[in-house]
């Protein structure tokens, strides 16, 4: 009994311990050591060089202090650091065996610090703070897989944000490296600038792949755009390339400021983790009670969407193959295939990124079903397509054969939406109306160059023509009844002077790209303009979309 007794007492007192912003802190400062390991390897380097010897030796000594307070609080708890003794036996195991791995490593940078060294210690800490750092990201990634659900996320925030300190340091040792004769690191260096940018930005925006989802907190969003500002500078300093001791001086500096810039992200990562679960439960509360012909219109916008990417990707696909603009069309692609993809689940399972409830209409789903028969073996062929680099041929042909069956079925998934949001309102279903056509413009500007592709390409050339022209007029006539109104199509004339603005916009690039559609035979210099100027013609016609969806008085 009296066993059973203690056991459940440690059982309460770690999940008393272990709330989330105990949890987050022991991420924040597990994920600091990364940067101590980075920031330490810079001072030795730094001392080395004769850069700033003085700060260097102040920094590194203060450095190693707080490296091995944090390891010893981590595994046995320190209050004034408001670190919990983490009771996970994995983690416990990794600590030790760092803690072991710590000492030489310790020993090396003493004798730097004492001037007592020679390349081979230059040498044993540029071959071994790697084995370090990893060691303790892997720590790191055992304490974000502790959590569980939504929290995952939030942790892997304050990990990534984190992981920028560490890569802040990486980076300029990367370039006192160089500097010291280690010509090897410039692969590594440009390795490590890159996956800097694409974590600010994936905390920016969202990174799948990274696990990352964009923060909805204003103040943090705020800070992160100086980061980025910051970032931008400091990467024209870190180049492969000798430096003068004023530009290496400069290089510190800016990676000092970096440093303190993303740590206090991390911190405000670390300190709002409940906000940001209360942010997203309210954005999702938010949508849900949006007022019903609002939601209605945007539901349908996105819908129509879909259609545009449906033709977006086929045609990107042809670019692909022809090899034009291939880093950026490949880029357009993958982004076009993960939109329509999330999009799709967002309809059915809602998704508070985009604003969208639940699927709870039985029609609904069934054809968001229909939808998703399609578009799996389509998906697959477009990532087939993007792995070979345009060069799988019948992925390449499965997606000509079948992007217009995907078409139908998403536009019927959009006529679904519409029949059941319909009011018998006049004025609200005409504004439906008008989404919807608005939103149809989109897809038949991508549908157009993909037929004129073809058509150039010499597939099926009278069929593919024949389809163009009919798009071409499709477009021309739905843009003058958006324009001027049709009111046997419930189209109302627009008198709000953004949208009429814009539509405008939209009618001044339509002039200059029909006659080359039109045209039977285009010159190299025609076509490079039609793929040129498509894009910006769809991105006005997106703009119009939005616009018929928010305005209030239209």
């Amino acid at each position: 009994m009296a066993r059973l007794l203690v056991a459940l007492m440690l059982c309460i007192s770690w999940s008393i311990a272990m709330t989330s912003a105990e949890m987050a802190r022991a991420i924040n400062l597990a994920g600091k050591q990364r940067m101590l390991i980075q920031r330490m390897s810079k001072e030795a380097l730094m001392i080395a060089l004769g850069v700033d010897q003085e700060a260097a030796k102040a920094g590194l000594k203060k450095d190693m202090a707080l490296f091995e307070r944090t390891l010893r609080g981590l595994a046995q708890g320190d209050k004034e650091l408001g670190l919990v003794p983490v009771e996970d036996e994995n983690i416990q195991r990794a600590i030790k065996d760092l803690q072991n791995r710590w000492q030489p490593f310790r020993e090396a940078l003493l004798k730097v610090l004492q001037g007592n060294f020679d390349k081979s210690t230059i040498e044993y800490i540029k071959n071994n703070n790697l084995d370090l750092l990893k060691r303790m990201n892997a720590i790191v990634e055992m304490y974000v897989a502790l959590n569980k659900g939504e929290k995952v996320k939030r942790a892997q925030a304050i990990n990534l944000s984190g992981k920028e300190r560490m890569l802040s340091q990486k980076i300029a040792k990367d370039v006192l490296l160089i500097q010291y004769g280690y010509k090897d690191q410039a692969p590594v260096l440009k390795q490590d600038k890159k996956l800097f940018a694409r974590i600010l930005q994936g905390l920016q925006k969202g990174d799948k792949g990274l696990g990352l989802e964009r923060t909805r907190l204003p103040w943090i969003k705020k800070e992160l755009a100086k980061a980025q500002k910051m970032w931008q500078e400091y990467a024209k300093l870190a180049k492969a390339q000798k430096l003068p001791p004023q530009k290496l001086k400069e290089l510190v500096d800016k990676s000092n400021a970096l440093l303190a810039q993303m740590n206090k992200i991390t911190k405000m990562y670390e300190k709002s983790i409940n906000r940001e679960k209360r942010a997203r439960a309210l954005s999702m509360l938010v949508n849900e009670f949006m007022g019903e012909e609002q939601q209605a219109k945007h539901i349908i916008n996105l819908a129509g969407k879909q259609r545009m990417l449906t033709q977006r990707m086929s045609k990107l696909a042809l670019l692909d193959a022809l090899n034009i603009q291939k880093k950026q069309t490949e880029k357009l692609l993958k982004a076009s295939y993960e939109l329509y993809d999330k999009t799709l689940k967002g309809f059915l399972v809602g998704d508070s990124d985009l604003g969208l409830p639940p699927a709870k209409n039985e029609r609904i789903k069934e054809a968001i079903a229909k939808v998703q028969e399609a578009w799996e073996p389509f998906k697959k062929n477009v990532q087939k397509v993007l792995a070979s680099h345009g060069k799988d041929p019948e992925a390449l042909a499965y997606i000509i054969a079948n992007n217009e069956e995907l078409l139908r079925r998403s536009n019927d998934l959009v006529q679904t939406f519409k029949k059941e949001y319909a009011t018998h309102n006049f004025l609200e279903d005409a504004r439906k109306e008008i989404v919807d056509i608005a939103g149809r413009q989109r897809m038949l500007t991508q549908k157009m160059t993909k037929e004129k592709l073809l058509t150039t390409l010499g597939v099926e050339p009278a069929l593919n023509r024949k389809k163009m022209l009919a798009t071409v007029e499709l477009f021309d006539t739905s843009l003058r009844r958006l324009m001027y109104g049709d009111k046997k199509h419930y189209i109302i004339k627009p008198t709000n002077p953004k949208l009429v603005a814009q539509y405008k916009k939209v009618a001044k690039l339509w002039e200059e790209l029909k006659p080359l559609y039109l045209k039977k035979k285009n010159s190299p210099k025609e076509m490079g303009i039609i793929i040129k100027k498509n894009p910006i013609l769809l991105k006005e016609m997106d703009r119009a979309v939005k616009l018929s969806e928010t305005v209030l008085e239209y």
